[in-house]
């Protein structure tokens, strides 16, 4: 069996454990309500050169709405972890996977086990 040392692909964050435990050691827990509209929290929370995780199953679940407004507010260089189970077996719709394979768009890949591990160990959750 060949193991490799290295996955394919550029990093677009470090993948700093520590760092990320350093920021949710110091993050306020305090109960208070956090429902508002889509546009609000991208406003809020999403800025240009952020790195954001979206999460769901296949096309289920996906925060498609969340996308949408990313995209109206004109965010810009942007990275996604996308953690995407179940398209093994139908693969990527056509139009994203020519997308990415046109290098209008950089990817690097993870097994879902390199990521779990990494947002288990980052953040803490239970994946």
């Amino acid at each position: 069996m060949e193991v490799i040392s290295e996955g394919f692909g550029r990093l677009f964050t470090t993948p700093d454990a520590d760092k990320a435990r350093e920021y949710f050691c110091r993050k306020n827990r305090a109960l208070k309500p956090k429902v508002m509209l889509v546009k609000d929290a991208v406003e809020k929370y999403i800025h240009d050169g952020d790195y954001s995780s979206f999460e769901g199953f296949g096309r289920n679940q996906t925060p498609v709405a969340a996308g949408h407004e990313i995209i109206r507010q004109g965010r810009k260089n942007l990275g996604f972890s996308v953690y995407i189970v179940g398209l093994e077996a139908r693969g990527l719709s056509p139009k994203p996977l020519r997308y990415v394979e046109s290098g209008r768009v950089e990817a690097t890949e993870w097994t879902n086990y390199a990521l779990a591990g990494w947002l288990n160990a980052a953040f803490g959750m239970n994946v």
